[in-house]
């Protein structure tokens, strides 16, 4: 599979857990996801969804080799830290220079 058509999959599963929060947050706990506890919440699901993709490809990496009930996890794990973890790679890039 190609990095770019990956990235692409990586963003279509990020907006389908962004439309999963919101339906949850929402519909079934009866959320405002835009009141004030939940936007920070809504904020940060919303960059994951953009920084997902290129973290996505480095965790499948990295995971690829593990038991298989931990791999199904994998993409839920990865799309909560993804915009940590893209700042914590951002931060050791701009070092490195």
């Amino acid at each position: 599979m190609s990095d770019g058509f990956a990235q692409v999959l990586s963003f279509v599963i990020g907006v389908a857990f962004f439309f999963f929060y919101i339906v949850i947050a929402g519909s079934i706990f009866n959320n405002d996801v835009l009141g004030f506890p939940y936007i920070i919440l809504t904020i940060y699901f919303f960059i994951s969804i953009f920084t997902f993709p290129n973290v996505s490809l480095e965790a499948g990496g990295k995971t690829s080799g593990s038991e298989p009930l931990s791999s199904k996890y994998t993409l839920i794990f990865v799309y909560l830290v993804s915009p940590i973890w893209f700042l914590i790679k951002l931060i050791k890039n701009k070092g490195k220079e």
